[in-house]
């Protein structure tokens, strides 16, 4: 099996259409399903689906998707690991952050690579916890900023910091209401949250099982800019971090810490076991935590420091 062979998998994977796949690729369709049946033939297992849309993938498909994907990755930075052993740290590295604190590290990560690490190839995204970690377990990244690492297993991590939980809420619609909140006197409030399957929903489902307190879940939104609309928009109230809005996004939105109980997490920063960093991913990783103590300590990020 060829380098080659592994990069049309993956392609056929992400446009789930072999059609589409043999047009990205420049490479004429029946030669491209040639080698999709090579593959077949050498593993001894079906990697593919066919159906009237297009092709799935079977279960022994996904498994070498992963594993493509951090073989081609490799491939890809091989120049920049051996030249990395005798100079400065070079090549791409790739980073998810989880969106509520994306908007308040990004900027101060890059300047802070562009002094230290300028070789150094960032590649950012973002999205909720579960997409974050399913990149980091596909070895799409190569680390991210999420929290619960302490659930994952096969992953290295380091615990950056803490933040605490909010009620946030337009300030007309708490009333005259100020200081910390009760978690029970969310009360009945309409609230917007993530799905159930969603890290958030079940650290604040798991806190109102624990104090038999009733949630009032009216719009169920797994996309973090829709769900800070709704809020500002002042449909709904929100339990979420305390760095989730940031000053400019506010618009009349205002955070009320929760108490009795209080809800806190971790967020780490993490990457696989046996996908180890460069020394380009090694550069990011101290690159990050250092950004995180610096707008921890002027007060930019809203959160505690882990030793």
């Amino acid at each position: 099996m060829t380098p080659r062979q592994l990069k049309y998998f993956v392609e056929i994977a992400r446009t789930g259409s072999i059609t589409t796949a043999a047009s990205t690729l420049h490479i004429a369709q029946p030669a491209l399903s040639h080698h999709i049946s090579a593959m077949e033939e050498e593993l001894g297992v079906a990697l593919l689906e066919r159906h009237a849309r297009g092709v799935k993938l079977t279960a022994e498909g996904q498994r070498l998707l992963e594993r493509a994907v951090s073989i081609l990755r490799q491939l890809d930075r091989l120049n920049d690991d051996v030249r990395d052993a005798t100079t400065q740290a070079r090549g791409k590295v790739s980073l998810c952050l989880v969106g509520s604190v994306a908007q308040v590290l990004t900027v101060p990560l890059y300047r802070l690579l562009a002094e230290r690490a300028p070789e150094v190839r960032l590649q950012i995204s973002t999205g909720m916890s579960r997409e974050a970690r399913a990149l980091v377990e596909a070895r799409r990244v190569d680390l991210a900023l999420l929290p619960v690492a302490y659930e994952l297993t096969r992953l290295e991590s380091i615990p950056a910091f803490e933040e605490r939980f909010c009620l946030f809420g337009l300030d007309l619609l708490f009333e005259g209401e100020t200081g910390p909140i009760r978690f029970a006197g969310i009360g009945d409030r309409p609230l917007v949250a993530p799905d159930r399957d969603h890290d958030l929903r079940k650290l604040i489902e798991r806190t109102a099982l624990a104090h038999n307190c009733a949630l009032n879940v009216q719009y169920e939104l797994n996309n973090p800019e829709l769900y800070r609309r709704v809020v500002q928009e002042g449909l709904a109230f929100a339990i979420m971090p305390r760095n989730a809005f940031s000053d400019a996004e506010t618009f009349g939105v205002v955070a009320r810490d929760i108490v009795e109980p209080s809800i806190e997490r971790t967020q780490s920063v993490v990457w696989m076991v046996d996908h180890p960093l460069t020394p380009a991913g090694e550069a990011v990783r101290i690159a990050l935590l250092d950004v995180i103590a610096s707008l921890i300590a002027d007060g930019t990020l809203k959160a505690r420091q882990l030793p």
